[in-house]
């Protein structure tokens, strides 16, 4: 019960020895049938459908006239599951995902407007490695953004209504949600309605751009914001710890302050809004930022002895990104898209 409860918080205690995956021919692989996002039931969160998987419905009547895409991470990852794609018409794949990335990511901007979360044929974690890239992988996981492609022209199409716009994403999403920015906005008319991306859990560089630029004070709005997280620790640990994100790939990478929103290389614990923890409940001043590089190193969260007991064993932070920042996105999102609406008018 304890695992399942830290999984689905988004931290979820690591093993140190080496994943080996089954796998099998693409070319065998039987593909579900893509999602039709005309219909609410391609879209695991959509303002048209009902939903109770959110525990901050106090905010549903003070929503702002914008719109937030959220596209989640991998959450394809079984080892001995040798699918290339998911299988949105699953539903205990809908379900994990409700119960997970939805319930506990994607609920940071529930209270900012109207939130759409696409279902999509996302690609299995092992596309991510090398071995697997050019035998099924690359193949994957361009169907997985052909998914998220259709669902933001339908989008844009039947639901936006020219509202200005936050796209986010986490991990494989924020991979995704890059591909859509430099595909509908980056340097092209659409800009104009981006309030903010929020490109979370990858490798974002200054050569990904030509025109939407990293954001570095938090009331700026037509850019983004990046980091990756990573757990302070001693040398010897650090070298003992499995990462999800290699600290070697991750070099290079721009990175902001998720606290601050500024060029600030750390912060203090009473800078931070809130933890989200897996009772969702939000602990504010758990978390400060030690330093900042190509990453975000913070400290072990500052909560009661059993909390912190709980959390004391992962050693890698990657699923945790969205969680341990949950209130100061939410309150920055909001922020964000108050001052385009201003300035807008």
């Amino acid at each position: 019960m304890l695992f399942l409860s830290i999984s689905s918080c988004g931290l979820l205690s690591e093993s140190n020895n080496p994943i080996e995956y089954n796998s099998s021919s693409f070319e065998d692989f039987k593909i579900s049938d893509p999602p039709n996002y005309e219909i609410l039931k391609s879209w695991a969160v959509h303002p048209e459908n009902d939903s109770d998987i959110f525990f901050d419905t106090k905010y549903q009547n003070s929503k702002l006239p914008v719109d937030i895409f959220f596209i989640y991470p991998t959450m394809l990852s079984n080892k001995k599951d040798t699918s290339w794609n998911a299988d949105i018409y699953d539903e205990k794949t809908r379900n994990y995902i409700l119960e997970s990335t939805v319930k506990y990511q994607s609920s940071a901007w529930y209270s900012t407007g109207n939130l759409y979360v696409p279902f999509y044929r996302q690609a299995h974690l092992r596309v991510f490695r090398e071995s697997f890239w050019k035998n099924g992988g690359e193949q994957a996981y361009e169907m997985a953004y052909e998914d998220i492609k259709q669902a933001f022209r339908i989008f844009l199409k039947k639901y936006n209504n020219n509202r200005p716009i936050i796209i986010a994403g986490h991990s494989q999403g924020a991979g995704h949600a890059k591909r859509i920015l430099q595909d509908f906005f980056d340097n092209k008319p659409l800009e104009k309605k981006l309030i903010a991306a929020y490109l979370v859990g990858t490798k974002i560089t200054d050569k990904d751009f030509r025109s939407i630029k990293l954001m570095k004070n938090e009331n700026e709005t037509g850019g983004f914001v990046t980091w990756n997280t990573y757990r302070l620790m001693s040398e010897r640990k650090a070298k003992k710890a499995v990462y999800t994100v290699s600290p070697e790939w991750i070099e290079g990478a721009l990175c902001s302050n998720p606290i601050t929103w500024n060029s600030s290389k750390n912060s203090n614990y009473e800078d931070h809004k809130g933890f989200l923890y897996l009772n969702n409940k939000i602990y504010p001043n758990t978390v400060k930022i030690h330093d900042i590089d190509s990453k975000v190193y913070v400290k072990l969260p500052k909560m009661g002895i059993l909390k912190k007991l709980l959390v004391s064993s992962v050693k890698d932070y990657h699923k945790a990104d969205i969680n341990l920042f949950w209130e100061d996105i939410r309150i920055n999102s909001i922020n964000r898209a108050k001052n385009y609406l201003l300035n807008e008018n």
